[in-house]
């Protein structure tokens, strides 16, 4: 993704993370969550032949948005990355993580982050940060 868009890796996380993206529409599977404000260099038609499988938790890019995937499912969307904090789990209140209208922030984190924020969330933990 960052070759097809003429940036650098570096660059390419850098331009993903430096938006705001808000939740237009919630769908497709439980908790998936369609985003808005994807920076203009980052759109991609979706792909040609589509993943049979994609994990849980994936962000992806199709077209001008990008999305937050909440269950494993087949999809046509480019990865870019995953997430720790879960979009859609049933033994959690509240259920689903993201509504309708919320704005959210993607920042990197590192390998040691990635294992403790995920195996948090596992345990029913909400580790996504609220703005205010």
């Amino acid at each position: 993704m960052a070759a097809s868009s003429g940036l650098s890796v570096a660059d390419f996380i850098e331009a993903y993370s430096a938006s705001t993206y808000v939740v237009m529409m919630i769908g497709f599977m439980p908790g998936f969550s369609y985003l808005g404000g994807l920076d203009p260099r980052l759109a991609r038609s979706r792909r040609d032949v589509p993943r049979a499988k994609v994990p849980a938790s994936s962000i992806s890019i199709g077209g001008a948005q990008s999305a937050i995937g909440s269950v494993e499912c087949p999809s046509g969307w480019h990865l870019i990355g995953r997430t720790p904090a879960l979009p859609f789990a049933l033994k959690r209140d509240p259920v689903f993580l993201f509504e309708t209208g919320d704005e959210i922030r993607f920042y990197p984190i590192s390998e040691g982050e990635w294992r403790s924020l995920t195996s948090r969330a596992a345990e029913g933990e909400l580790v996504a940060e609220r703005i205010a």
